[in-house]
């Protein structure tokens, strides 16, 4: 989706008459210069321009800089400056020293991070109400004043930059990803390079070249300020003037020229060898800049395309000729024209070139013939659903706002809204015709497929065939582009949920919720993989995946059908299921939930295509090394418990299952009084449950009991298992042992533990901050135990990605650190630090209707009461130094930990080929 779509679906919450399609643009228009009607925006006369956004009511506010430079701003024998400077903008300045802006963020219970894309790079922070402005004085000191050097930290930063550069490779899709850039643009124009940049100009980048960088583009009269939330804007406003106010302008550089490739005769091929299991394709086509007439059309050809199991592509590829496992579509336009792809993951055996031709003739279809009448209509209800849904956050009103400042006319954020909205309300088929044939022909495709080592039987069928890629071409990107979760509803107090057990056992809990029309149903069924068969481990993963595909009433395309005309969603899996959707839309949602938990049909046409589905992430997933490592961490801590299998089995297991199989795991896990199902919304309770009663009245409780499970098996030695794998970029270190239930005593004292440990924000952790920000050995370091608690004992985990000549070094650093903990009290500023923490991001939980949903379904498994809240602060709040070391003694053992290592290293723990 184009950057204006991903913004839109941050903000907008039309207060329009949702039962009725279709809307007038008018309409629309008008709702969408509403939601910024308390939008006040000025600018400085350094050019620093000021949006404040205050939303009545909210507990938490975000903090935004936005400035006008990314990696499309860089020279080419340099990339990767803007994404490096990034993470040193954290290292601090001539007042801060590294650290101190993730301490001061996590004594105030808040939260930090940045991102950077092809144009922009944004930092945000977001707040509790009362403790924010910290965020002011950090942004004011940094906007001029960073210091770039060998006290500030830049070479361990560098690690850390080439560390996760290192883990994005070994994910699939990210150097087909980086290939389909250099395809679609000459190695001159901005966007031919990747955000985070070459490995070369990343390792020969200097302080010096850095600096430079920043020099050139972090000016106030090349950013943007957005605070959105529960703040006083006159106040805020006078603040601001005084403490950016007398930040001088700079002299901005002419920006870059894009350039073209000359036309193409026809489609440009890429292929290469791939370390994963599954065939990949990404393909790419040059198209235009965000806010062109054509974006928005292109955001409606993505829709109808590749969003959803109505999507054209997902029915040819997935369902009709089974032989992707899942599609993807995206509009990616930006400052400069950008690029719109197609991507899958291909079933293995299946054809290529096969494939990427059924692509090719989908794309000509949408140039031929007009589309119908209901697609366009489900793409408009989809943007509109999302734009209510996104609302209920104010970080995602601050990053819309931010997002847009960007852009090229952007600075009227209402009215560039409102052209955009006004656009797609009016995109009709010839639109949709046109912009095909114009910008997705098959002479421009840029195609790149990333194929398996060893994969004879589809070179037999495809000779000459194309290329792999990813499911998602730009994984990376789309990941810039995610929502990042905030702050912004208004505070929860979850005493006022209505709590009701059924005759046949269903656990109902249900919260009214009155400021957006929107509706979120939860269900949690409990013990489902306790009740697996040893020798049917997947048989819940694979009955979860069929239980939308058909029911007692509906096929699996009536369902997926019913459910995006709506314009929201639905999801099940083995432990249950989700929908949210507007409010009058409730009833379809809760019907078609209940339908596909009682009733799934298990087709034969979805079994053999889900099960086929399945094994393919299954072998894939044994090629992933991080996936490899976490699983045989888990057999190896567990043993013959049932978490020590894989949740989606192994080959051996699901090659066996049959269907039969798949309904009698259903009828055996699949009960009401095994059941929760809550609801958080714009609803009334009463009604509701009576609607839950008739939906649910024939559902048969089952006089199964709860599962005895053996216990776990105690660890009496430490184990180490090293796993050579020469094709892993980074080195995955898993490090830990069994853990804890959730109900055990001493939770919350190893909640503080952990946060001293291994999870703070940031890099405050005594973990990150030393092998990830004081040394730069990693770029994802964790430890914890207690969010592994559960009804059956979790484990404590530490997890390390590093360098393969660096794992030596970070087993060490990181086993210091375990017995540190264990031999010497934590100080008392770093348990106080981590209180505040815990305690003052409290408010993140109750964000959106979604949140609380799962807040009320923990409560309920957990048996915590939905008074937790005060337990949980009184608890946290008693914790002591003393406490920490206690229970580190207690539950971290050094002489029963297992550790599992997967990398390019020997048995000795050395790089491959070095003695």
């Amino acid at each position: 989706m184009s950057r204006v779509a991903i913004a839109l679906c941050l903000v907008l919450a039309p207060q329009v008459s949702w039962a009725a399609e279709p809307v007038s643009s008018a309409e629309l228009v008008k709702t969408a210069q509403s939601v910024f009607k308390d939008l006040k925006t000025a600018t400085l006369e350094n050019g620093l321009r000021v949006y404040l956004l205050p939303v009545k009511g909210s507990p938490t506010v975000s903090v935004m800089v936005a400035y006008k430079v990314g990696s499309a701003d860089e020279e080419k024998d340099q990339t990767g400056l803007s994404h490096y400077l990034e993470h040193l903008m954290f290292k601090g300045t001539e007042k801060l020293m590294p650290g101190d802006i993730d301490r001061a963020t996590q004594r105030n219970g808040g939260r930090n991070n940045a991102y950077t894309s092809e144009d922009m790079t944004v930092y945000h922070f977001d707040f509790a109400a009362d403790r924010w402005q910290s965020a002011l004085d950090i942004e004011a000191d940094r906007m001029r004043n960073i210091r770039i050097d060998a006290k500030h930290e830049f070479q361990q930063e560098k690690g850390a930059v080439i560390s996760e550069l290192n883990g994005n490779e070994d994910q699939p899709g990210d150097l087909e990803y980086k290939a389909v850039l250099a395809m679609l643009w000459p190695k001159d124009s901005p966007y031919s390079h990747p955000v985070i940049g070459q490995r070369e100009h990343v390792q020969a980048a200097t302080a010096e070249v850095i600096k430079r960088h920043y020099d050139k583009w972090y000016h106030p009269n090349n950013a943007a300020l957005v605070i959105a939330g529960g703040f006083d804007a006159d106040e805020t406003m006078a603040k601001i003037k005084t403490m950016f106010g007398a930040i001088p302008k700079g002299d901005l550089p002419k920006r870059k020229e894009p350039t073209y490739f000359k036309d193409r005769a026809g489609p440009a091929r890429k292929e290469f060898e791939s370390k994963f299991d599954q065939p990949r394709m990404v393909m790419g086509f040059n198209t235009v800049a965000v806010g062109t007439p054509e974006d928005p059309i292109l955001d409606v050809i993505q829709y109808v395309l590749a969003d959803g199991k109505t999507s054209r592509l997902y029915r040819k590829l997935v369902e009709d000729e089974r032989v992707a496992s899942s599609v993807d579509a995206g509009n990616y336009a930006g400052r400069y024209p950008g690029w719109f792809a197609v991507s899958l993951d291909l079933l293995k055996g299946k054809d290529r070139k096969k494939t990427e031709e059924m692509v090719l003739a989908e794309l000509e279809r949408l140039a031929t013939e007009p589309v119908s009448d209901e697609e366009l209509a489900r793409a408009r209800k989809k943007l509109l659903a999302r734009f209510v849904f996104s609302r209920e956050s104010v970080h995602n009103l601050a990053d819309a706002v931010a997002r847009t400042s960007t852009y090229p006319g952007g600075d009227d954020v209402a009215k560039f809204f409102g052209d955009y909205l006004d656009r797609i309300v009016k995109v009709n088929k010839a639109d949709v015709q046109r912009v095909a044939k114009e910008y997705l022909g098959r002479k421009g495709a840029c195609v790149v497929w990333s194929v398996p080592k060893e994969d004879p039987k589809e070179k037999e069928a495809e000779k000459g065939g194309g290329k792999r890629a990813d499911a998602r071409p730009a994984k990376p990107l789309a990941a810039r582009l995610a929502d990042k979760p905030a702050g912004g509803a208004a505070a929860f107090s979850l005493t006022d949920a209505r709590r009701t057990v059924l005759p046949n056992g269903l656990k109902v809990i249900l919260l009214e919720d009155h400021k957006l029309p929107v509706v979120v149903g939860a269900v949690s069924v409990n013990d489902v993989g306790l009740r697996e068969p040893a020798d049917k481990n997947g048989v819940a993963t694979l009955v979860g995946s069929l239980l939308e595909e058909g029911s007692d009433k509906h096929t699996g395309k009536q369902i997926s059908a019913l459910i995006e005309d709506t314009g929201g969603s639905l999801s099940l899996g083995a432990s249950g299921g989700s929908f949210k959707v507007l409010t009058p839309d409730t009833d379809l949602a809760l019907g078609l939930l209940f339908e596909c938990l009682q009733s799934p049909s298990f087709p034969a046409e979805a079994f053999a295509r889900q099960k086929e589905q399945l094994l393919a992430t299954i072998d894939d997933a044994a090629t992933q090394p991080q996936s490899r490592a976490s699983d045989l961490f888990q057999e190896l801590v567990y043993g013959k418990h049932p978490y020590g299998r894989p949740g989606q089995g192994t080959r051996g297991t699901v090659e066996k299952l049959t269907a039969d199989d798949c309904r009698a795991f259903h009828t055996l896990a699949f009960a009401p009084n095994f059941t929760t199902v809550v609801l958080v919304g714009d609803f009334k309770a009463a009604e509701m449950l009576k609607k839950i009663e008739a939906l649910t009245k024939d559902w048969k409780k089952s006089d199964a009991g709860t599962p005895v499970i053996e216990a776990p098996p105690k660890a009496t030695v430490v184990v180490e298992k090293i796993v050579s794998d020469p094709a892993a970029a980074q080195v995955h270190v898993f490090i830990g042992q069994l853990g804890i239930t959730r109900d055990n005593p001493d939770y919350y004292k190893l909640l503080v533990m952990d946060n001293v440990l291994g999870t703070g924000p940031g890099f405050t952790d005594r973990l990150s901050s030393t092998l990830r920000d004081r040394q730069g050995l990693a770029y994802t370091v964790r430890a914890t135990i207690a969010s592994g608690a559960g009804t059956q004992p979790g484990t404590f985990t530490g997890y390390i990605g590093t360098f393969p000549e660096k794992y030596l070094d970070v087993r060490h650093g990181f086993l210091r650190e375990f017995n540190r903990i264990r031999d010497e009290a934590p100080t008392k500023e770093e348990v106080e630090d981590a209180k505040k923490y815990l305690l003052g991001s409290l408010p993140f939980r109750f964000t959106t209707t979604s949140s609380v949903a799962d807040q009320l379904l923990a409560a309920e498994k957990y048996g915590l009461g939905f008074d937790f809240l005060e337990k949980y602060k009184k608890e946290v709040a008693a914790v002591t130094p003393a406490d920490v070391q206690e229970v580190a003694k207690k539950y971290l053992d050094p002489k029963t930990l297992t550790i599992v290592v997967v990398g390019a290293i020997d048995k000795d723990g050395k790089p491959l080929g070095k003695k």
